[in-house]
């Protein structure tokens, strides 16, 4: 990896953030022109937000001279489909132990975060095909996994040093970019982000993390889409 200095990572921690959250009002501000205007599905609008998203990413990587190799985006493996089944597995037993230590402690804690998911889905697809939640889920997890996996978890071991408190600080800042799940989605997010960046340190590529994003987010939604 180019070298950089922490300084340099922290100027860039910080500028992703306020990326990120640019991206998001403005693609909220552009949503009732490209539904009501272009008759783009809500989803359609995660499209737009990960593509400003991108440009700016690579604009910044561009200031310090990298490629998205040095940050893992190598060459698709047969073997990364694999390994992103075994980190989907990971984090599907890892929620499946939360939900049920949740409905055993505070069951109403669940219920209401179930009832808030089950609506974002409704949201973004109550009328979308099958292919196209796939194919917006992908470039979803795509992206994100670019931003938070690659982008963000390097520059906070640039920062930080080691191993666990980039992989604590880089998650947190993913899981608060969920925040319109509300703080159990945060928790929730958080802690999938984790699993996501250890791996991520341990295998050294983003492929496997960003299909196993795109399987968590497509499965998720046509579940939630289906109980609504």
């Amino acid at each position: 990896m180019s070298d950089i200095s922490r300084g340099q990572a922290l100027v860039d921690i910080v500028l992703a953030l306020v990326l990120t959250l640019a991206a998001g009002v403005l693609a909220a501000t552009l949503a009732p022109a490209l539904m009501g205007g272009l008759g783009m599905p809500m989803l359609g609008v995660l499209l737009v937000q990960g593509a400003l998203i991108l440009l700016g990413l690579h604009w910044l990587m561009a200031q310090r001279d990298q490629r998205w190799r040095e940050v893992g985006l190598l060459g698709l493996r047969l073997q990364d489909l694999w390994l992103a089944v075994l980190a989907l597995l990971l984090v599907f037993a890892m929620n499946a132990s939360i939900s049920l230590a949740g409905m055993v402690l505070a069951p109403e804690v669940v219920e209401g975060h179930q009832q808030r998911l089950m609506g974002v889905a409704a949201m973004l697809a109550s009328d979308t095909s099958l292919l196209l939640i796939i194919g917006v889920m992908l470039f979803t997890g795509f992206y994100e996994e670019l931003l938070a996996r690659g982008f963000l978890l390097s520059r906070c071991r640039r920062l930080l040093g080691g191993v666990w408190a980039p992989v604590l600080v880089s998650s947190v800042l993913f899981g608060l970019g969920h925040v319109y799940q509300g703080w159990t989605g945060v928790l929730q997010t958080t802690l999938v982000g984790i699993v996501f960046a250890r791996l991520a340190i341990h295998w050294g590529r983003l492929w496997p993390l960003i299909l196993a994003h795109a399987g968590l987010n497509s499965l998720s939604l046509i579940l939630l889409r289906s109980m609504y």
